[in-house]
């Protein structure tokens, strides 16, 4: 296997994985911020609901009002008053 087709299977196997960090001001009704990488694409997008597809799953957030940004390629960032997070499997 040559170095092309070693850093094609790389990069295929990163992309099986996916990141989620929440951080969170730490009041009750307070501003979080949600950061999801290896995000494939956005299912669903509503002000109170975002559904973002990574590999093998769904990621449903809820909240109000839910702001999406993108911050580089195939991660975005999910701000607002969030008040749930499910993650579904998909096929």
């Amino acid at each position: 296997m040559g170095l092309k087709e070693k850093l094609i299977a790389l990069e295929e196997l990163s992309g099986r994985k996916s990141t989620v960090t929440i951080t969170t001001d730490g009041e009750l009704h307070g501003g979080a911020e949600i950061c999801v990488e290896n995000c494939r694409c956005i299912q669903e997008l509503d002000d109170n609901f975002i559904v973002l597809s990574v590999y093998g799953m769904n990621i449903r957030v809820s909240g109000t009002p839910l702001t999406l940004e993108n911050f580089g390629v195939g991660s975005v960032r999910i701000t607002g008053n969030i008040h749930s997070l499910d993650f579904e499997e998909n096929n």
